[in-house]
Parts: structure tokens; C-alpha cells; sequence
């Protein structure tokens, strides 16, 4: 997968979201609402294995679905070709999900388009 591949989707998602801030894990589940094809070819790129949590729970640590969102919206706020794309950092220091755990326990992205707008 090329992180071109879901550069569109992704944005269209945040802009959907109105300003608000999600975690790589939601814009994924979304992305699967709206293109179950392009999900499909996602998570048969980086399968859930023995050893290798699901897709959200320890993100950072493996591969996932919710981790290639994370790093294609990383690459494409380092190109600054959406000057609306807002990268933040939510402190996940005692957040606990049932049943996802976030491999950076410190830190984990959030994304948003014109939260300030």
C-alpha cells in the first residue's frame, strides 16, 4: 500500500468531522464505512497474526490498519499540501480503551481539519 492510496478518503473523512480530532483508529473505522474495498486491501496488508495484537491495540508497537492512517496522515501533513491538516498530540498517560492499548502509552496522534475554523 502507498500512502497516496488513501490520502483523499482520509482528508474527506476529517473534513466530515468538522473540526473535531480523531484518533488514526476512527478515521480507519470510517474509512471502512465508506471504501470496504480499500479497508479489505488495508488489512490484508498488515494482518492481525499470532503475537500481533488487533488493529488499534498497540499501535506504535506493530504495523496495523489504524498505524498505516497514522503514518500516510504524517507524510502528508509533512508535505504541508493542506495547510488545514492539524496534527496534535493527546497525552494517553492512564487511558484505557477496553481491549486497545496504545504502544506509545505517552502519546498518540489526533487529527482534525481547521479545528480552529
Amino acid at each position: 500500500m502507498h500512502f497516496a492510496e488513501i490520502e483523499k478518503i482520509v482528508i474527506y473523512i476529517l473534513k466530515e468531522a468538522g473540526g473535531k480530532y480523531l484518533f488514526p483508529y476512527q478515521i480507519f473505522l470510517r474509512l471502512k464505512i465508506k471504501d470496504l474495498l480499500l479497508a479489505k486491501r488495508i488489512e490484508a496488508e498488515y494482518p492481525v497474526r499470532p503475537g500481533k495484537p488487533s488493529m488499534g491495540e498497540g499501535a506504535g508497537i506493530y504495523y496495523s490498519p489504524a498505524s498505516f492512517v497514522a503514518h500516510a496522515l504524517s507524510y502528508v501533513h509533512g508535505r504541508k499540501t493542506y495547510p488545514l491538516l492539524d496534527k496534535q498530540w493527546f497525552d494517553a498517560i492512564d487511558i484505557e480503551i477496553v481491549g486497545i492499548i496504545p504502544g506509545n502509552k505517552e502519546a498518540t496522534s489526533i487529527w482534525a481539519w481547521d479545528p480552529k475554523g
